[in-house]
Protein backbone atom coordinates (compact mmCIF):
# COMPACT_ATOMS: atom_id res chain seq x y z
CA UNK A 1 0.00 0.00 0.00
CA UNK A 2 2.78 2.40 0.92
CA UNK A 3 4.56 1.72 -2.36
CA UNK A 4 1.40 2.46 -4.33
CA UNK A 5 0.89 5.73 -2.52
CA UNK A 6 4.50 6.82 -3.07
CA UNK A 7 4.24 6.07 -6.79
CA UNK A 8 1.11 8.18 -7.12
CA UNK A 9 2.66 11.03 -5.11
CA UNK A 10 5.69 10.98 -7.42
CA UNK A 11 3.32 11.12 -10.38
CA UNK A 12 1.40 14.12 -9.12
CA UNK A 13 4.48 16.21 -8.26
CA UNK A 14 5.41 17.11 -11.89
CA UNK A 15 1.69 17.62 -12.59
CA UNK A 16 1.55 20.04 -9.65
CA UNK A 17 4.56 21.92 -11.08
CA UNK A 18 2.92 22.34 -14.51
CA UNK A 19 -0.45 23.52 -13.19
CA UNK A 20 1.02 25.90 -10.61
CA UNK A 21 3.32 27.40 -13.24
CA UNK A 22 0.37 27.87 -15.61
CA UNK A 23 -1.58 29.58 -12.82
CA UNK A 24 1.30 31.98 -12.10
CA UNK A 25 1.60 32.75 -15.79
CA UNK A 26 -2.10 33.53 -16.05
CA UNK A 27 -1.80 35.76 -12.99
CA UNK A 28 0.71 38.02 -14.75
CA UNK A 29 -0.77 37.80 -18.24
CA UNK A 30 -1.93 41.26 -19.33
CA UNK A 31 -5.23 41.57 -21.13
CA UNK A 32 -4.87 43.06 -24.58
CA UNK A 33 -6.76 46.20 -25.61
CA UNK A 34 -6.41 47.64 -29.14
CA UNK A 35 -5.38 51.29 -29.35
CA UNK A 36 -7.49 52.13 -32.40
CA UNK A 37 -9.08 50.69 -35.53
CA UNK A 38 -6.84 48.50 -37.67
CA UNK A 39 -6.35 49.37 -41.32
CA UNK A 40 -5.54 45.76 -42.22
CA UNK A 41 -7.55 43.79 -44.74
CA UNK A 42 -8.56 40.24 -43.92
CA UNK A 43 -10.08 37.13 -45.50
CA UNK A 44 -12.28 35.13 -43.12
CA UNK A 45 -12.63 31.49 -44.12
CA UNK A 46 -15.37 29.23 -42.78
CA UNK A 47 -15.21 25.53 -43.60
CA UNK A 48 -18.81 24.30 -43.30
CA UNK A 49 -20.36 20.86 -43.45
CA UNK A 50 -24.01 20.24 -42.56
CA UNK A 51 -24.37 23.58 -40.75
CA UNK A 52 -27.81 24.60 -41.98
CA UNK A 53 -28.97 25.37 -38.44
CA UNK A 54 -25.91 27.43 -37.48
CA UNK A 55 -24.43 29.19 -40.49
CA UNK A 56 -26.94 32.04 -40.59
CA UNK A 57 -26.18 33.11 -37.03
CA UNK A 58 -22.43 32.90 -37.79
CA UNK A 59 -22.68 35.10 -40.89
CA UNK A 60 -24.93 37.66 -39.22
CA UNK A 61 -22.45 37.90 -36.35
CA UNK A 62 -19.60 38.50 -38.79
CA UNK A 63 -21.54 41.12 -40.74
CA UNK A 64 -22.33 42.95 -37.49
CA UNK A 65 -18.64 43.47 -36.59
CA UNK A 66 -17.64 46.95 -35.49
CA UNK A 67 -15.08 47.13 -38.29
CA UNK A 68 -14.97 48.63 -41.83
CA UNK A 69 -16.80 46.18 -44.10
CA UNK A 70 -14.68 47.11 -47.13
CA UNK A 71 -11.61 45.66 -45.38
CA UNK A 72 -13.23 42.23 -44.91
CA UNK A 73 -13.70 39.31 -47.29
CA UNK A 74 -15.87 36.42 -46.04
CA UNK A 75 -15.52 33.05 -47.77
CA UNK A 76 -17.65 30.01 -46.94
CA UNK A 77 -16.30 26.71 -48.29
CA UNK A 78 -18.96 24.01 -48.27
CA UNK A 79 -17.46 20.61 -47.49
CA UNK A 80 -19.98 18.49 -49.41
CA UNK A 81 -22.94 19.19 -47.11
CA UNK A 82 -26.02 17.00 -47.45
CA UNK A 83 -28.40 19.47 -45.80
CA UNK A 84 -29.44 23.03 -46.66
CA UNK A 85 -26.15 24.76 -45.81
CA UNK A 86 -25.48 25.86 -49.39
CA UNK A 87 -28.99 27.24 -49.82
CA UNK A 88 -28.66 29.37 -46.68
CA UNK A 89 -25.27 30.78 -47.69
CA UNK A 90 -26.54 31.66 -51.16
CA UNK A 91 -29.07 34.04 -49.61
CA UNK A 92 -26.08 36.14 -48.51
CA UNK A 93 -24.60 36.55 -51.99
CA UNK A 94 -25.92 40.13 -52.25
CA UNK A 95 -24.20 40.97 -48.95
CA UNK A 96 -20.75 40.04 -50.21
CA UNK A 97 -20.42 36.48 -48.88
CA UNK A 98 -18.44 34.26 -51.27
CA UNK A 99 -19.45 30.60 -51.54
CA UNK A 100 -17.16 27.83 -52.72
CA UNK A 101 -18.45 24.25 -53.03
CA UNK A 102 -16.10 21.28 -52.91
CA UNK A 103 -17.02 18.89 -55.71
CA UNK A 104 -17.62 15.20 -55.13
CA UNK A 105 -14.52 14.26 -57.12
CA UNK A 106 -12.04 16.46 -55.24
CA UNK A 107 -10.39 16.33 -51.83
CA UNK A 108 -12.78 16.81 -48.93
CA UNK A 109 -12.54 17.45 -45.21
CA UNK A 110 -11.91 20.57 -43.14
CA UNK A 111 -8.26 21.00 -44.13
CA UNK A 112 -9.11 20.65 -47.82
CA UNK A 113 -11.87 23.23 -47.44
CA UNK A 114 -9.60 25.70 -45.64
CA UNK A 115 -6.82 25.24 -48.19
CA UNK A 116 -9.29 25.88 -51.02
CA UNK A 117 -10.47 29.05 -49.30
CA UNK A 118 -6.93 30.30 -48.75
CA UNK A 119 -6.07 29.64 -52.40
CA UNK A 120 -8.74 32.09 -53.59
CA UNK A 121 -8.45 34.57 -50.70
CA UNK A 122 -7.71 38.13 -51.78
CA UNK A 123 -5.88 39.25 -48.65
CA UNK A 124 -2.70 38.02 -46.95
CA UNK A 125 -4.18 37.97 -43.44
CA UNK A 126 -6.36 34.90 -42.96
CA UNK A 127 -8.77 34.16 -40.13
CA UNK A 128 -10.34 30.71 -39.85
CA UNK A 129 -13.38 29.94 -37.74
CA UNK A 130 -16.27 27.49 -37.60
CA UNK A 131 -19.82 27.75 -38.88
CA UNK A 132 -21.38 27.32 -35.43
CA UNK A 133 -19.52 30.29 -33.93
CA UNK A 134 -20.53 33.84 -33.05
CA UNK A 135 -18.34 36.82 -32.29
CA UNK A 136 -18.37 39.89 -30.03
CA UNK A 137 -18.56 43.19 -31.98
CA UNK A 138 -14.90 44.13 -31.44
CA UNK A 139 -13.51 40.66 -32.16
CA UNK A 140 -12.17 41.35 -35.64
CA UNK A 141 -10.47 44.63 -34.78
CA UNK A 142 -8.95 43.08 -31.66
CA UNK A 143 -7.48 40.14 -33.60
CA UNK A 144 -6.05 42.30 -36.38
CA UNK A 145 -4.68 44.97 -34.05
CA UNK A 146 -3.03 42.32 -31.88
CA UNK A 147 -1.41 40.72 -34.91
CA UNK A 148 0.05 44.07 -35.94
CA UNK A 149 1.21 45.07 -32.46
CA UNK A 150 2.91 41.72 -31.87
CA UNK A 151 4.27 41.44 -35.43
CA UNK A 152 2.92 37.87 -35.43
CA UNK A 153 2.31 35.51 -38.33
CA UNK A 154 0.11 33.16 -36.28
CA UNK A 155 -2.34 34.19 -33.57
CA UNK A 156 -4.30 31.82 -31.34
CA UNK A 157 -7.25 33.25 -29.41
CA UNK A 158 -9.84 32.21 -26.79
CA UNK A 159 -12.98 30.14 -27.38
CA UNK A 160 -15.81 29.34 -24.99
CA UNK A 161 -19.10 27.46 -25.03
CA UNK A 162 -22.29 29.45 -25.37
CA UNK A 163 -24.50 28.16 -22.57
CA UNK A 164 -24.63 25.64 -19.73
CA UNK A 165 -28.23 24.44 -19.69
CA UNK A 166 -27.62 20.80 -18.84
CA UNK A 167 -25.22 18.73 -16.75
CA UNK A 168 -23.40 17.73 -19.93
CA UNK A 169 -23.01 21.40 -20.89
CA UNK A 170 -21.48 22.20 -17.51
CA UNK A 171 -19.10 19.26 -17.73
CA UNK A 172 -17.96 20.23 -21.23
CA UNK A 173 -17.50 23.87 -20.30
CA UNK A 174 -15.30 23.04 -17.31
CA UNK A 175 -13.20 20.69 -19.40
CA UNK A 176 -12.91 23.29 -22.15
CA UNK A 177 -11.99 26.04 -19.70
CA UNK A 178 -9.04 23.95 -18.52
CA UNK A 179 -7.84 23.51 -22.11
CA UNK A 180 -8.25 27.22 -22.82
CA UNK A 181 -6.38 28.18 -19.66
CA UNK A 182 -3.42 25.96 -20.47
CA UNK A 183 -3.44 27.32 -24.03
CA UNK A 184 -3.37 30.94 -22.87
CA UNK A 185 -0.53 30.34 -20.42
CA UNK A 186 1.57 28.06 -22.62
CA UNK A 187 1.35 29.95 -25.92
CA UNK A 188 1.80 33.37 -24.32
CA UNK A 189 5.01 32.13 -22.72
CA UNK A 190 6.13 30.22 -25.83
CA UNK A 191 6.19 26.86 -24.11
CA UNK A 192 3.63 24.72 -25.95
CA UNK A 193 1.83 25.03 -29.27
CA UNK A 194 -1.87 24.79 -28.42
CA UNK A 195 -4.88 26.42 -30.07
CA UNK A 196 -8.45 25.88 -31.25
CA UNK A 197 -9.47 26.05 -34.91
CA UNK A 198 -12.56 28.11 -34.10
CA UNK A 199 -10.43 31.22 -33.55
CA UNK A 200 -7.19 31.43 -35.50
CA UNK A 201 -5.35 34.08 -37.48
CA UNK A 202 -2.33 33.51 -39.70
CA UNK A 203 -0.81 34.97 -42.82
CA UNK A 204 -1.24 33.45 -46.24
CA UNK A 205 2.50 33.92 -46.74
CA UNK A 206 3.29 31.79 -43.68
CA UNK A 207 0.75 29.14 -44.73
CA UNK A 208 2.34 28.85 -48.17
CA UNK A 209 5.87 28.95 -46.75
CA UNK A 210 5.21 25.74 -44.79
CA UNK A 211 3.38 24.23 -47.78
CA UNK A 212 0.02 24.48 -46.04
CA UNK A 213 -1.26 21.20 -44.67
CA UNK A 214 1.26 19.12 -46.62
CA UNK A 215 2.51 16.28 -44.43
CA UNK A 216 -0.53 16.46 -42.15
CA UNK A 217 -3.23 16.40 -44.83
CA UNK A 218 -3.84 12.69 -44.31
CA UNK A 219 -4.87 13.33 -40.71
CA UNK A 220 -8.58 14.05 -40.31
CA UNK A 221 -8.02 16.51 -37.45
CA UNK A 222 -5.14 18.93 -36.87
CA UNK A 223 -6.05 21.97 -38.96
CA UNK A 224 -5.15 24.01 -35.88
CA UNK A 225 -2.39 22.66 -33.60
CA UNK A 226 -0.49 20.69 -36.23
CA UNK A 227 -0.45 23.71 -38.54
CA UNK A 228 0.58 25.90 -35.61
CA UNK A 229 3.49 23.56 -34.94
CA UNK A 230 4.67 23.80 -38.56
CA UNK A 231 4.46 27.59 -38.64
CA UNK A 232 6.21 27.96 -35.26
CA UNK A 233 9.17 25.96 -36.55
CA UNK A 234 9.40 28.06 -39.71
CA UNK A 235 8.79 31.41 -37.95
CA UNK A 236 10.20 31.17 -34.41
CA UNK A 237 8.99 33.91 -32.10
CA UNK A 238 6.15 34.87 -34.45
CA UNK A 239 3.38 32.87 -32.77
CA UNK A 240 1.27 34.67 -30.16
CA UNK A 241 -1.89 34.38 -28.06
CA UNK A 242 -4.50 37.17 -27.93
CA UNK A 243 -5.56 37.27 -24.28
CA UNK A 244 -8.60 39.53 -24.48
CA UNK A 245 -12.29 39.21 -23.63
CA UNK A 246 -13.05 41.09 -26.86
CA UNK A 247 -11.41 38.26 -28.82
CA UNK A 248 -13.46 35.41 -27.32
CA UNK A 249 -15.31 33.36 -29.93
CA UNK A 250 -18.44 31.58 -28.73
CA UNK A 251 -19.44 28.14 -29.98
CA UNK A 252 -21.87 25.37 -29.06
CA UNK A 253 -21.04 22.37 -26.86
CA UNK A 254 -21.71 18.86 -28.15
CA UNK A 255 -25.40 18.00 -27.99
CA UNK A 256 -25.05 14.54 -26.45
CA UNK A 257 -22.59 12.41 -24.49
CA UNK A 258 -21.93 10.32 -27.60
CA UNK A 259 -21.19 13.44 -29.69
CA UNK A 260 -18.99 14.78 -26.91
CA UNK A 261 -16.92 11.58 -26.66
CA UNK A 262 -16.64 11.40 -30.47
CA UNK A 263 -15.41 15.00 -30.54
CA UNK A 264 -12.81 14.42 -27.84
CA UNK A 265 -11.59 11.21 -29.51
CA UNK A 266 -11.17 13.27 -32.69
CA UNK A 267 -9.16 15.86 -30.78
CA UNK A 268 -7.05 13.18 -29.10
CA UNK A 269 -6.36 11.40 -32.38
CA UNK A 270 -3.94 14.07 -33.57
CA UNK A 271 -1.73 13.76 -30.46
CA UNK A 272 0.34 10.95 -31.94
CA UNK A 273 1.31 13.25 -34.83
CA UNK A 274 2.85 16.02 -32.71
CA UNK A 275 6.61 16.36 -33.13
CA UNK A 276 7.10 18.52 -30.01
CA UNK A 277 8.48 16.45 -27.13
CA UNK A 278 7.27 18.92 -24.46
CA UNK A 279 3.66 18.73 -25.61
CA UNK A 280 3.83 14.93 -25.92
CA UNK A 281 5.28 14.70 -22.41
CA UNK A 282 2.61 17.03 -21.01
CA UNK A 283 -0.23 15.10 -22.64
CA UNK A 284 1.22 11.81 -21.37
CA UNK A 285 1.49 13.19 -17.83
CA UNK A 286 -2.13 14.38 -17.87
CA UNK A 287 -3.22 10.96 -19.15
CA UNK A 288 -1.24 9.10 -16.47
CA UNK A 289 -2.55 11.28 -13.62
CA UNK A 290 -6.13 10.60 -14.68
CA UNK A 291 -5.39 6.92 -15.31
CA UNK A 292 -4.08 6.72 -11.74
CA UNK A 293 -7.38 8.07 -10.43
CA UNK A 294 -9.35 5.55 -12.47
CA UNK A 295 -7.08 2.70 -11.38
CA UNK A 296 -7.52 3.55 -7.72
CA UNK A 297 -11.28 3.83 -8.12
CA UNK A 298 -11.51 0.42 -9.81
CA UNK A 299 -9.17 -1.15 -7.25
CA UNK A 300 -11.43 0.21 -4.53
CA UNK A 301 -14.23 -2.05 -5.77
CA UNK A 302 -12.19 -5.06 -4.62
CA UNK A 303 -10.34 -3.51 -1.69
CA UNK A 304 -12.01 -0.72 0.28
CA UNK A 305 -8.60 0.47 1.52
CA UNK A 306 -7.78 1.59 -2.03
CA UNK A 307 -10.75 3.95 -1.89
CA UNK A 308 -8.91 5.90 0.78
CA UNK A 309 -6.01 6.33 -1.60
CA UNK A 310 -8.44 7.33 -4.36
CA UNK A 311 -9.99 10.03 -2.18
CA UNK A 312 -6.58 11.28 -1.05
CA UNK A 313 -5.19 11.34 -4.60
CA UNK A 314 -8.32 13.12 -5.87
CA UNK A 315 -8.03 15.69 -3.09
CA UNK A 316 -4.37 16.33 -3.97
CA UNK A 317 -5.20 16.75 -7.66
CA UNK A 318 -8.14 19.06 -6.87
CA UNK A 319 -6.08 21.28 -4.58
CA UNK A 320 -3.51 21.67 -7.36
CA UNK A 321 -6.06 22.50 -10.06
CA UNK A 322 -8.61 24.64 -8.22
CA UNK A 323 -6.75 28.00 -8.12
CA UNK A 324 -5.97 27.70 -11.82
CA UNK A 325 -9.58 26.83 -12.69
CA UNK A 326 -10.95 29.72 -10.59
CA UNK A 327 -8.67 32.17 -12.41
CA UNK A 328 -9.52 31.04 -15.94
CA UNK A 329 -13.25 30.75 -15.14
CA UNK A 330 -13.18 34.36 -13.94
CA UNK A 331 -11.61 35.50 -17.23
CA UNK A 332 -14.36 33.82 -19.26
CA UNK A 333 -17.15 34.98 -16.93
CA UNK A 334 -17.91 31.39 -15.94
CA UNK A 335 -17.19 31.48 -12.19
CA UNK A 336 -20.47 29.71 -11.17
CA UNK A 337 -19.20 26.58 -12.92
CA UNK A 338 -16.56 26.13 -10.24
CA UNK A 339 -19.21 24.71 -7.90
CA UNK A 340 -19.31 21.66 -10.19
CA UNK A 341 -15.55 21.22 -10.38
CA UNK A 342 -15.11 18.80 -7.46
CA UNK A 343 -18.18 16.60 -8.19
CA UNK A 344 -17.04 16.20 -11.82
CA UNK A 345 -13.50 15.05 -10.96
CA UNK A 346 -14.09 11.25 -11.18
CA UNK A 347 -16.14 11.59 -14.38
CA UNK A 348 -13.46 13.79 -15.92
CA UNK A 349 -10.75 11.26 -15.11
CA UNK A 350 -12.71 8.41 -16.73
CA UNK A 351 -13.51 10.45 -19.84
CA UNK A 352 -9.87 11.55 -20.21
CA UNK A 353 -8.65 7.97 -20.14
CA UNK A 354 -11.34 6.78 -22.57
CA UNK A 355 -10.81 9.61 -25.07
CA UNK A 356 -7.03 9.43 -24.80
CA UNK A 357 -6.95 5.66 -25.31
CA UNK A 358 -9.43 5.44 -28.16
CA UNK A 359 -7.92 8.51 -29.84
CA UNK A 360 -4.80 6.46 -30.59
CA UNK A 361 -6.46 3.84 -32.76
CA UNK A 362 -10.26 4.01 -32.84
CA UNK A 363 -12.46 5.29 -35.63
CA UNK A 364 -14.85 8.11 -34.87
CA UNK A 365 -17.82 9.80 -36.47
CA UNK A 366 -17.71 13.46 -37.50
CA UNK A 367 -20.38 15.35 -39.45
CA UNK A 368 -21.81 12.11 -40.84
CA UNK A 369 -18.44 10.68 -41.86
CA UNK A 370 -16.60 7.73 -40.40
CA UNK A 371 -12.97 8.70 -39.85
CA UNK A 372 -9.99 6.56 -38.86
Amino acid sequence: MTTVFILFVLLIMPYRFIIRRANRQLMFLKKYMPKGVSTAKVSIIIAARNEEMNIRNCLESLLAQDFPREQVEIIVVDDQSVDGTVAVVRTYANRGIRLIILDKDEAFGKKAAIARGIAIATHDTIITTDADCSFPPRWLNTMLSFKEDMDAVFVAAPVQFRTEKTMLDRFQSLDFLALQGITAAAVSNRQLNMCNGANLLYTKEAFLEVNGFEGIDHIASGDDMLLMEKIDKAFPGKVAYCFSEAAIVVTDPAASWDAFIQQRIRWSSKAKNYTSLPIKATLLLVYLVNAAMVSLLLAGIYDWRMLKFFLLFTAMKTIVELPFMIRIARFFGKSPLIYWFIPFQPIHAIYTVVAGTFGLFAKYSWKGREVS
